[in-house]
């Protein structure tokens, strides 16, 4: 931030993980989705797993992600976000809005990340007449899960006939007892947009529609008993039928030295429980009780990973304001 910096908010959120995975969205601007999905958010076990974000006003508009000048006009742009909500924010009259955005050892779900930081401040603006049901259609535009980080811990998004909601169903303290080893791979990651694209036109998509939904109704069940093995054994059950679509699709996302090491996790579930995800992109994740967190880092590195521990994670948090 430069010397003619006034007001600034400034917050951290984390990026996220799909329990029920997403595929398909209305259209590449307002990126509603299609059909149910499900997710928690993350953040390091030891270590800060965010993305940190200023939003400040300036004698000049500019913005910064991860130290680079960002694009202005694009539909994805942060840009686009703040001006619709400049005149909730108290903007001084002539002054503009900026802001920096930085990626902190984010693996995967950054774009979740980013936008709920940057609706975290916005509502830290308006001094709480901004709500999260109201932004989240426009944080959508930068990701189409952003609700997931919006509101942390495990959330469900509902599809109706008036658009897509998201809502807490667990907290971060309901997984305390659980790591999640995350796993990186060395891939091209498959762009969002190419998934979203593809997978709509598999004739097989309204099965898809309609398994989310049932998936939705015992995700709640699972809550509500507080099964959260359970929770994750269905976790990976989608990213079973997920990856079985997205293949059918034209679109391969699990590289054959990442279905090795699927295969040594269903081994080992054999004696203990565990169990993955694997979403759009190059990582696997291992969710595991935490005593036995180690044990599947040991594994990882014999695969020539760099596995991170993490854990659940909340809300974004407030971070600053000056």
């Amino acid at each position: 931030m430069d010397p003619e910096a006034g007001t600034v908010r400034q917050s951290i959120a984390f990026p996220t993980i799909g329990i029920i995975l997403l595929g398909g969205i209305s259209d590449k601007t307002l990126r509603t989705p299609r059909h149910n999905s499900a997710g928690i958010a993350y953040t390091g076990l030891d270590t800060p797993v965010h993305v940190s974000t200023s939003v400040y006003f300036s004698g000049e508009e500019k913005g910064t992600i991860n130290g680079e000048p960002a694009d202005t006009d694009s539909d994805r742009s942060p840009f686009v976000l703040l001006r619709k909500y400049r005149n909730r924010m108290g903007t001084p009259g002539g002054m503009k809005i900026s802001f920096d955005s930085r990626n902190i050892g984010v693996l995967s779900g950054s774009s979740d990340a980013a936008a709920a930081s940057f609706g975290k401040c916005i509502m830290d603006f308006s001094g709480g007449r901004i709500s999260p049901d109201e932004i989240e259609p426009d944080l959508r535009m930068i990701s189409e899960s952003a609700g997931r980080s919006l509101h942390g811990g495990l959330t469900i998004t509902e599809v109706t006939e008036h658009g897509a909601i998201t809502r807490s169903l667990l907290s971060e303290s309901a997984f305390r007892d659980y790591a999640i080893v995350g796993c990186r791979f060395h891939s091209t990651r498959n762009p969002s947009d190419t998934i979203h694209e593809n997978v709509v036109r598999n004739p097989k998509y309204s099965l898809r529609v309609e398994s989310t939904r049932k998936k939705s109704e015992t995700l709640k069940a699972l809550c509500e008993s507080g099964d959260v093995e359970g929770i994750f054994d269905l976790a990976q059950e989608d990213t079973d039928e997920y990856h079985r679509l997205l293949v059918d699709s034209g679109v391969t996302v699990i590289t054959p030295v990442m279905a090795r090491f699927v295969e040594f996790v269903r081994k080992e579930k054999k004696d203990s429980w565990l169990s993955y995800i694997i979403t759009g992109g190059s990582n696997v994740f291992v969710v595991t009780r935490r005593n036995r967190a180690g044990r599947i880092v040991e594994e990882a590195d014999r695969f020539s990973f760099s596995p991170s521990l993490l854990r659940v994670a909340g809300a974004p948090q407030s971070v600053q304001s000056a």
